[in-house]
């Protein structure tokens, strides 16, 4: 059995489904989006492993408000979809079983409603039945362990009561175990050499006799004795204590949080290889990369990769790309919000049904810096890196920060834009992705190819006739589109809502000199190539901006990232410079565009159908 997603309406700031990977799923997302509600819906939908005492209680602040305080409704509802259900635990489950969802599917709901009292009232629903009669069996039988964040790991390993360590002994060691007589036999015999060292039977005695004197030799005397622990198998292991370290083990108190943190996240993990009365066990999550520098977070995504087991799930949320970009790409469940916040919009890659090539070319290509784009609210994608050091730099010239805009600027390293697209659209992440790519245009005249295939035949000078007349015929978007790269007209054709394509005239350097960027470009390439630049300066005084494009580019062509970053530099104080028009363009639809989605799509239609049906009435 396996969690699929998490619905929610009226509950803090989640709607709509959440879906979740099997195995493993990582919840990724900014600020504010939902990711730490989504955990606590969990919380409240399923049982603690460690009993009542974790639990989550409903209060007021869990239905929704207007982000100014004021509650929006009374009542809120949690939905927990289920599928992959084997025999046995559709036998379990079965008054939660959905026929609407299939044959093997399941869930639990939870209906809360704040009373005019002030009091909560709960209401738990099985199945795609509205009466609530789901059994508490089918309840229990999903069960969570909880990894909070900025936890504090020494107190949670600390001796006591709740001791998590002590837990997972006493659950290796059950009643009737031999271990446990072996524990308390150690501490007994322990108990007793311990009265035999000299210092201590002295201060034993100190101790009794002034505790004699104080409480007297009648009904009100105490005896007194120094061990290390009373020899019960329980009160041991809640004093066992955890110790880490790179040389020697020490006191976890003494150790860094971030190697605390793996100890704790290992006690966990291993309570949860023990068996269960549950038919599946949540590890839930929320932000394990506190304290942890980028390589141990690295190692802790590729151990929770293979961690879950059949009975088990891990839930991990997490605003750092490091982990973002430890994890299989389908694995990523993304949250993001509208402008305003006011909807949430939750896809999970796995559902993308990206073929087998671009989901291999992601997993290779998401590295730390391209996983910022998960995080976004609009992307450029360009293919070098002269155009992501340059474009932050552009931008702020423009007065369209991308910073405060929530763009990232993601590097393809080449022309490999199309598994990076195919995250996009309605359906699948909403958000702006501007493509900034180079024309290439050809060195041949603008003919369209049916007539490339029949002029082979005629005489040379009906040749050049039909060609030139069919050139002639061309509107000018045609004769563009003649002349672009086979790269660069697909991408054009992929063009749409969610996905505008800004092509240069030439390449991006070439217009950068062409926009009329002579001298600062100069200035800049200077600290590149000091003679060529004087040379270039020199030889190209009269020449058109075409030309000496043309001269720039030929020079530039093995430098490129470092005039780009020379360039940033002389284009930072305020100095004559211009923006290439499709650079400026692609800034400008990056941080102002608002996808809509599918669902915006069908109301929009449905709008007008009914506004078009009433015309109709009307007339």
């Amino acid at each position: 059995m396996k969690l699929a997603g998490i619905g929610a309406k009226g509950f803090r700031n989640l709607s709509g489904f959440i879906p979740l990977y099997p195995g493993l799923a990582v919840v990724v997302g900014e600020n504010n989006a939902g990711k730490s509600n989504l955990i606590d819906a969990c919380r409240l939908l399923f049982e603690p492993e460690v009993g009542p005492a974790a639990r989550l209680w409903i209060t007021k602040g869990d239905f929704a408000h207007d982000g100014h305080g004021n509650r929006t409704t009374d009542t809120f509802e949690l939905e927990a979809v289920f599928t992959e259900l084997a025999s046995a635990e559709r036998a379990r489950m079965v008054t939660c079983l959905s026929p609407s969802r299939g044959p093997s599917s399941a869930r639990i709901r939870l209906r809360a409603t704040l009373t005019s009292s002030g009091r909560v009232h709960t209401e738990w629903f099985g199945g795609d039945s509205d009466h609530p009669d789901i059994e508490q069996y089918a309840r229990e039988a999903v069960s969570f362990t909880y990894l909070h964040p900025l936890r504090d790991a020494a107190s949670d390993l600390r001796p006591g009561r709740s001791n998590r360590l002590g837990e997972l002994v006493g659950a290796l060691a059950p009643e009737g175990h031999p271990d446990r007589s072996q524990i308390e036999k150690i501490m007994s015999d322990a108990n007793s050499s311990l009265s035999e060292v000299e210092s201590v039977g002295i201060a034993q005695t100190r101790v009794q006799t002034r505790l004699s004197e104080l409480t007297g030799g009648g009904r009100l005397s105490q005896s007194s004795d120094l061990v290390f622990a009373e020899p019960r198998f329980d009160r041991v292991i809640t004093a066992l204590r955890a110790r880490v370290g790179s040389i020697g083990p020490v006191e976890i108190t003494e150790s860094g949080l971030g190697y605390s943190n793996m100890l704790y996240m290992s006690v966990l993990l291993s309570a949860l290889e023990e068996p269960s009365d549950a038919a599946l066990r949540l590890l839930l999550i929320e932000e394990p990369e506190a304290h942890l520098h980028p390589q141990l977070q690295d190692l802790l995504m590729r151990f929770l990769e293979t961690a879950s087991a059949a009975d088990s799930q891990v839930v991990v949320t997490t605003h750092s790309p490091n982990l973002a970009s430890g994890a299989k790409v389908e694995r990523l469940t993304v949250l993001s919000r509208s402008d305003g916040g006011a909807e949430l919009f939750a896809r999970c890659i796995g559902e993308f049904g990206l073929d087998t090539g671009h989901l291999k070319h992601l997993r290779r290509f998401l590295d730390v810096t391209k996983s910022a784009l998960l995080f976004s609210r609009g992307v450029i994608l360009v293919e070098g890196l002269a155009e992501q050091l340059l474009l932050p730099a552009m931008a702020d010239r423009l007065g369209r920060s991308l910073s405060e805009a929530g763009v990232c600027v993601v590097n393809v390293d080449g022309l490999a834009f199309r598994p990076f697209i195919e995250l996009f659209g309605p359906d699948r992440l909403p958000i702006p992705c501007a493509v900034i790519s180079d024309s290439d245009p050809q060195e041949v005249d603008p003919v369209p190819s049916e007539v490339d295939a029949n002029v082979s035949d005629l005489p040379p000078t009906e040749e050049t006739a039909l060609a030139e007349s069919a050139g002639d015929d061309l509107s000018e978007e045609e004769a563009v589109a003649a002349e672009l790269s086979a790269t660069a007209k697909s991408l054009v054709a992929l063009g749409g809502d969610h996905l505008g394509v800004f092509l240069a005239e030439k390449t991006f350097e070439w217009d950068l000199v062409k926009a009329g960027n002579w001298e600062v470009v100069l200035e800049a390439f200077k600290h590149v190539k000091p003679r060529v630049s004087g040379w270039l300066k020199r030889d190209y005084v009269t020449s058109s901006w075409a030309e000496r494009a043309d001269a720039f580019l030929a020079k530039v062509e093995d430098e490129k990232g470092r005039f780009a970053q020379e360039l940033a530099a002389e284009i930072d104080p305020p100095v004559a410079f211009t923006v290439p028009k499709h650079v400026e363009d692609a800034i400008f639809w990056a941080t102002s565009k608002q996808v809509i989605t599918s669902s915006e799509r069908a109301e929009s239609d449905a709008a007008s159908l009914q506004t078009a049906t009433a015309d109709d009435t009307t007339v």
